[in-house]
């Protein structure tokens, strides 16, 4: 990551929970055929700012493999 955590924190760790969140958290987004939790107003707009910042982060390379 352009920010290294530093201090024997595992950096990619960030960005793999955000997307855990935004996958098991957001249930109701993906067309799932079992039943959904309650979403509501505060939810989404946490998961659009959850994916938009991972598509900022991707496609300008701020958070690319170690060569």
């Amino acid at each position: 990551m352009a920010i290294p955590a530093g201090g024997g924190w595992d950096d990619i760790a960030l960005v793999v929970d955000m997307m855990r969140r935004l996958w098991q958290g957001q249930t109701a987004r993906h067309g799932s055929q079992s039943p959904t939790r309650l979403e509501n107003q505060r939810g989404a707009e946490m998961a659009v700012h959850l994916a938009a910042t991972h598509v900022r982060w991707f496609t300008t390379g701020l958070v690319q493999r170690t060569p």
